[in-house]
């Protein structure tokens, strides 16, 4: 569990887990060094339930940066399952992670230990009163799609519960995060889904804070990025489209060596198009970033190259005069 400054919500995110039914886990607490009650709050919950552990963290993590310790300070402990919480979030039932562990069990059964990488669960939306606002519309799973394929599938379809899913910490162990970038978290399930399913349990829920209605892309980059990163400007945006170009990579490498650079090819450019229409809005987490970058000239050509393509292909459906009936 990350928090920072969620006091008003942190009894109720933390008895949400130590109310488990499923009782053999150890709820790791990563208080930010929160300003009034929250520290108290968890030092409590400590003192009277040895499952919970307050890690030690450095001073002056950024959100991103807290997970990527978060997610570190794990990888030797040896469990078999991990998953995150955040502390104003909670999970709605006492049989939450009953059902995801018996679904995990159950799935790498049938498919190996390393068959799939993560179980997500249905999510609900409130607001600070706790009022419901929204359900997430998530109900993908990235099973039997074409390896090649993958990458770009689930980097437009993913959402935000994803990672908050049931982790198969064989999996996870092997996925640092690649930059401490925007999008990380959406980038991190596409690279997961090359290593094994990601999978969709409608049985449990979990239920998120929404930010409130004034929070834009700029509050979340000051929230969430530390401050080197807010001085990188188009850099930050630069990295995740390397994230995605790496998993194209390593998505082709079972193509037919002959068809593999056309694959390549044409993959790189769909994606490339797909993540700036689509995670574009991520350019305005970090000062300046847009500006530098839609001026680029390399992105000028970029964008010049997908006007072309869309040129030709009009040409070639009115060149070709199909017979309409």
């Amino acid at each position: 569990m990350t928090n920072y400054a969620s006091e008003a919500h942190l009894p109720r995110a933390i008895e949400s887990v130590l109310g488990q039914e499923f009782k053999d886990l150890t709820l790791y607490i990563f208080d930010n060094y929160s300003p009034g009650e929250a520290p108290a709050i968890a030092a409590s919950y400590a003192a009277k339930d040895a499952r919970v552990v307050i890690p030690e963290i450095p001073k002056g993590l950024a959100g991103i940066p807290l997970m990527d310790f978060a997610w570190r300070h794990l990888n030797d402990k040896g469990h078999d399952y991990s998953i995150t919480l955040g502390g104003h979030d909670f999970w709605n039932g006492s049989d939450h992670l009953k059902i995801l562990v018996e679904r995990m069990d159950e799935e790498l059964k049938l498919r190996g230990p390393n068959g799939v990488s993560l179980i997500y669960t249905e999510c609900l939306q409130v607001d600070e009163a706790g009022n419901m606002v929204g359900k997430y519309q998530d109900i993908m799973q990235y099973g039997q799609i074409p390896r090649a394929f993958l990458p770009q599938v689930v980097v437009s379809t993913v959402n935000s519960p994803h990672l908050f899913g049931l982790w198969n910490e064989n999996v996870r162990r092997k996925l640092p995060i690649r930059y401490l970038c925007g999008g990380w978290d959406h980038l991190i399930v596409m690279e997961a889904a090359l290593h094994g399913m990601v999978l969709w349990e409608g049985r449990a829920y979990l239920v998120m804070r929404c930010p409130p209605p004034t929070d834009g892309p700029d509050r979340y980059g000051k929230r969430h990025f530390a401050p080197e990163n807010l001085a990188r400007g188009q850099q930050d945006f630069i990295d995740q489209l390397e994230w995605c170009v790496h998993c194209v990579r390593e998505a082709v490498k079972d193509v037919d060596p002959a068809g593999e650079p056309t694959y390549r090819m044409m993959l790189t450019a769909s994606m490339a198009a797909t993540y700036m229409t689509l995670r574009g809005t991520n350019l305005m987490q970090i000062p300046d970033a847009y500006q530098q970058f839609t001026s680029n000239p390399l992105v000028i050509e970029a964008m010049k190259g997908c006007h072309h393509t869309m040129r030709f292909v009009d040409q070639l459906i009115k060149s070709s005069k199909p017979t309409v009936k």
